[in-house]
């Protein structure tokens, strides 16, 4: 899939059809250690959810439990 010279790339017809992409949606696009990974929205909050340890868990809940034990090591440390 060539890049015009304004950095726009078109995504073939057979896998916007594939992924029921429709004009109107948002794409989002990430760079990481492997490359490149153009996601949906849904597609990126699908990904987000799989990667929880515990998808019941809200992200914030995980935040806080992550720093409450850090300070207790820090606090063990002292």
């Amino acid at each position: 899939m060539p890049m015009g010279d304004r950095g726009r790339v078109v995504i073939p017809q057979a896998i916007r059809e594939s992924q029921h992409l429709q004009v109107s949606n948002s794409l989002l696009i990430f760079e990481g250690p492997s490359g490149m990974s153009l996601l949906t929205r849904d597609q990126l909050e699908a990904h987000v959810y799989k990667n929880l340890k515990d998808p019941q868990t809200r992200l914030s809940d995980e935040l806080i439990a992550d720093r409450r034990r850090a300070a207790r090591l820090e606090a063990d440390d002292s």
